[in-house]
């Protein structure tokens, strides 16, 4: 293994400023049952956006970037080198659960009830920094072939909306509205159509709806018609109160809604509607490990192509003004260089 240095460079996040501080901060030594990771790709979220903003409050000195993918450097007490071997490529699981608690040991650890739990990149140090240090339970191996930009973004821009057409059990036989064809909407489409349902999307953008088209969307729409499409499912991937009523009024009696994107802080049902309809809404929080595994697995047939673009991770501030304005078009992955 290369030698670790004792610095390391890194975006630390305070409140009222929406630029990240570029800081010299100490390198992590790896806790028992931790690995130390050299940060390879970092992937750039909506969800940061929501702390830059204030919308999700933060202390000073929070190091964001949740979609992580890297290299092991150095071993915490315990761990099984044999069971992690160096020469890996891994990806993070995000919500860096415990392990342990019931919705952990039942296979819901996205949801992990450890008080103590946070988030990498959401509490936890994050991906924008050279070093990040996490549980060795979470990290899943990336199948060869992958890229580290690839598998970073796949780690929420892909696994979030397959945790959420997984959930509301779409197959063959599910006529399914996806609305909002932005970094997660469009990989629904592919998964969607991985488990061969027949795919609707809408999104007012020419571009997006063409490369719906090119992953295989069987309606594309850039305003829906006045007529109930009477779906199955219907996910919302943009998450404001006037996508969230489109989904309601275009869901089938006894349908699902599944609210993804978090565009509006709060959105609301008619309960009425919901009671005579009988629809169930759904929510959905990121993936767990075994849906990260299982994404890897689709990637890595060709069933989900991300839409990756790259920067070097020294851009953070850069795509983040970008990202804000609406000037990214797909994922934005931060990586990172030998030199820098």
């Amino acid at each position: 293994m290369a030698e670790i240095p004792e610095k390391q460079t890194a975006f630390v996040f305070k409140n009222g400023s929406f630029a990240l501080e570029k800081k010299e901060i100490e390198v992590p030594k790896p806790d028992a049952g931790k690995v130390l990771l050299k940060v390879a790709a970092a992937g750039v979220c909506h969800s940061d956006l929501h702390v830059l903003h204030g919308g999700l409050p933060y202390p000073d000195g929070l190091i964001l970037g949740h979609e992580i993918a890297g290299h092991i450097v150095a071993y915490g007490d315990g761990v099984d080198k044999a069971a992690f071997p160096s020469d890996a490529l891994y990806a993070v699981v995000g919500p860096n659960p415990c392990g342990m608690c019931k919705a952990c040991r039942t296979g819901a650890d996205n949801v992990c009830e450890d008080p103590s739990r946070t988030h990498m990149g959401l509490g936890s140090p994050g991906g924008y920094e050279q070093y990040t240090q996490v549980s060795a339970r979470n990290i899943t191996k990336v199948p060869e072939g992958i890229p580290a930009a690839v598998a970073a973004a796949s780690t929420d821009a892909v696994l979030t909306p397959y945790h959420a057409l997984k959930r509301a059990g779409i197959n063959g036989m599910t006529r399914l509205l996806i609305v909002g064809l932005g970094g997660l909407g469009i990989n629904a489409v592919q998964i969607a159509k991985a488990f061969g349902s027949y795919v609707i999307a809408v999104d007012p953008k020419e571009s997006s709806r063409d490369l719906a088209k090119q992953y295989g969307a069987n309606e594309v729409y850039a305003k829906l018609p006045e007529e109930s499409l009477d779906v199955d499912v219907a996910a919302d991937f943009y998450g404001s109160q006037g996508t969230f009523d489109l989904c309601q009024k275009h869901v089938k009696a006894q349908g699902i809604l599944l609210p993804v994107g978090l565009q509006d802080p709060k959105i609301t049902f008619d309960l009425n509607h919901l009671a005579f309809r009988e629809y169930t809404i759904i929510g959905n929080f990121w993936g767990t490990s075994q849906d990260q595994t299982e994404v890897f697995e689709l990637v890595k047939k060709g069933l989900v192509t991300p839409q990756v673009e790259t920067t070097s991770w020294l851009n953070v501030n850069k795509v983040l003004k970008d990202l804000d304005e609406g000037k990214i078009k797909s994922r934005m992955v931060l990586v990172h260089n030998e030199d820098n």
